[in-house]
């Protein structure tokens, strides 16, 4: 039956639109993967996977969206007629790469990619976090199964117990996974982490939380249960954490969704995302901060026709931001990026990332060249970040909070004030409206005379 509906719909879509060759071999492949998935453990797909199939090969990205979501609804999360991780996670890399591209220009989803495949070598391990980060790579390498050009997991789901058990099938010949068992410490380890810290500042409620926001920390009948986006990603970040020591013969690269906080000392930037050294490095070496300059000032100049320098005054960035939000005139850059909302969002991340480690090295920084050096390219990064997109909260969150903790109360509010006109509704922003303006009277409170 199976093998019926898998020639059924590649007989269909020999008559309809196709994509282009790369993305049909990547349908393909993945097709005769269910298949064989099925056939192996002689469990039958529904037939909306085939239909899934069908609507891909023919470029019809909008009923392949709309297929996932049905079948993830009667399917997966459902308690009866639950499809097997080797079934589900390869309709969800097909699918999301529907969803991504059926809201995306494909134009830059290539850019994305290509530039990822410029600096990651073969044979590396690399995981993405965002869905372009993920689901383009998966769709465009060579062969994502065989780990051609390298080999693609995301870091968001290795908590998933079935995402573990799927990624182990395809890659247990080539690296070390976590299993059960490490992946049960994994969670073992982060619950009593979290319960010392809930406990902390249950005793100490003056002290600063160390519960994150977003964690969720209940203790149930003397045991600590979580819940929470923050917490998730914790437990995602010990595991990748054991996959990154238990394969010192790869190299690792990462596309950064969430910042997780041990891999801070091991980053450094490598075109638009980072690779992950073997060794935490005191710093970071002069020709990789200068090539990161270099590579972000090309992009932008590329994308947006601006070229951002340290001389760049805030109050010049806040009017370029405003102009590129509307029609600018004398545009120099890529019109198509300025009109596409998803690709702006993309590259503002991962150039707000690249912020986000030069934030931590300068703040731990050996010596005050060090850290006035790193904080030269937060800056930077956080500028150009902000003009790529924006409506970006994190791009906005970055920036904010990179003038307040150094000491720029005045800037921040300039800033902020500009970036609300920009982003009225967004909830990031009207919660930084209200703590800049906390920290500015403090800050004027402090320099009244005695």
């Amino acid at each position: 039956m199976a093998m019926a509906f898998c020639a059924l719909f590649f007989a269909r879509a020999t008559d309809a639109a196709q994509p282009d060759p790369d993305i049909a071999r990547f349908i393909t492949a993945k097709s005769n993967q269910v298949y064989l998935a099925s056939r192996d453990s002689n469990t039958p797909v529904p037939p909306e996977v085939w239909q899934l199939f069908a609507a891909a090969s023919t470029a019809d990205w909008k009923s392949t969206s709309n297929l996932l979501q049905a079948i993830k609804t009667n399917y997966y999360t459902s308690t009866t007629h639950r499809l097997a991780p080797e079934v589900w996670y390869r309709l969800q890399e097909v699918g999301g790469f529907g969803i991504l591209i059926s809201s995306n220009n494909l134009k830059f989803i290539r850019l994305f990619a290509d530039e990822v495949f410029k600096v990651v070598p073969a044979g590396s391990i690399y995981f993405g976090g965002t869905d372009a980060g993920r689901f383009a790579i998966t769709a465009l390498s060579s062969s994502h199964e065989e780990g051609k050009p390298f080999f693609t997991l995301t870091q968001n789901q290795l908590a998933d117990s079935n995402y573990l058990k799927y990624i182990r099938g395809i890659y247990r010949q080539q690296m070390n996974l976590p299993d059960e068992a490490k992946a049960t410490d994994a969670f073992d380890e982060y619950l009593a982490d979290a319960r010392l810290r809930m406990e902390h500042d249950r005793q100490f409620p003056n002290e600063p939380k160390r519960v994150q926001p977003g964690e969720d920390i209940q203790i149930v009948n003397g045991r600590a249960q979580i819940s929470g986006q923050t917490a998730v990603m914790a437990i995602n970040g010990l595991l990748a954490r054991d996959i990154f020591r238990a394969n010192p013969d790869h190299d690792f690269y990462i596309e950064e969704s969430f910042a997780l906080d041990w891999m801070y000392p091991y980053l450094e930037p490598a075109g638009p995302i980072f690779k992950l050294r073997h060794d935490p490095q005191e710093a970071l070496f002069e020709e990789i901060v200068r090539n990161d300059r270099e590579y972000w000032q090309r992009m932008t100049r590329r994308l947006i026709g601006q070229e951002v320098h340290d001389e760049t005054d805030l109050a010049e960035v806040c009017a370029a931001a405003q102009e590129l939000t509307g029609k600018p005139k004398d545009f120099q850059g890529d019109p198509d990026f300025l009109n596409d909302e998803s690709a702006r969002k993309t590259f503002s991340k991962l150039r707000s990332s690249s912020s986000g480690l030069y934030i931590w090295r300068a703040a731990n920084a050996k010596s005050s060249s060090e850290r006035r050096q790193m904080e030269r390219e937060a800056e930077l990064a956080c500028k150009q970040a902000y003009l790529l997109y924006p409506q970006l909260p994190e791009a906005v969150w970055h920036y904010t909070m990179f003038l307040i903790n150094t000491h720029r109360a005045g800037d921040a509010q300039k800033f902020i004030t500009a970036a609300q006109k920009l982003n009225p509704d967004d909830a990031t922003v009207k919660s930084l409206v209200r703590f800049v303006q906390k920290m500015t009277d403090h800050e004027i409170h402090n320099r009244r005379p005695l």
